[in-house]
């Protein structure tokens, strides 16, 4: 996104939030879904998630944060989400069956999407944010340290961990039938 068109959101131009919202739904959900949402809510917490966008564009100092800026607003949400929905502990209510989030990510269809994240669901929440961001969004370490906040050597130690923790969960949920994780295994 141009720096323009984040001057223009800023404007309230509606065809510049056009252009806002189609260029980060898809990241905003994938994300929200990463972070442990299931696929109806993560609909849910990507449309608050852009509403607050639109309410706190302000807020945004430049182009350059505002990937951060919008990650830290999804996480908010996903957490709140969390703390909400204390009835689910309560009562037992069954999970929808998680459908694809980011199959057009490295080519990943949804029966390797959908094992990938069985195995992100056991890993510390930290570790499923670096792969996240490094290994789906694509970001360079220094840039998942700006957008998590941390220094570089922590998200290259995290992003180690984690791709040994994942690696380890792969092989034994999977065993022998694992299916070759081709892009997921970039070092």
């Amino acid at each position: 996104m141009a720096a323009a068109l984040l001057s223009a959101c800023k404007a309230g131009e509606p065809s510049a939030w056009r252009q806002f919202f189609e260029a980060r739904a898809g990241q905003v959900y994938r994300w929200a879904v990463v972070l442990g949402m299931n696929p109806s809510t993560a609909e849910d917490v990507a449309q608050e998630v852009l509403a607050t966008a639109a309410r706190r564009i302000a807020t945004c100092s430049s182009e350059a944060a505002l990937t951060s800026w919008l990650y830290q607003i999804t996480r908010r949400v996903v957490a709140n989400k969390r703390r909400l929905a204390w009835w689910r502990r309560v009562l037992p209510v069954a999970e929808p069956e998680p459908g694809p989030a980011f199959e057009h990510v490295h080519g990943a269809g949804p029966e390797m999407e959908i094992a990938v994240r069985t195995c992100l669901k056991k890993l510390k929440k930290n570790h499923v944010e670096a792969l996240l961001l490094a290994y789906v969004e694509g970001f360079t370490k220094e840039e998942v340290a700006a957008i998590l906040g941390i220094p570089p050597g922590t998200v290259a130690t995290r992003l180690r961990l984690a791709k040994l923790a994942f690696l380890q969960l792969w092989e034994e949920t999977a065993g022998a039938h694992a299916p070759p994780l081709g892009a997921w295994e970039r070092p």
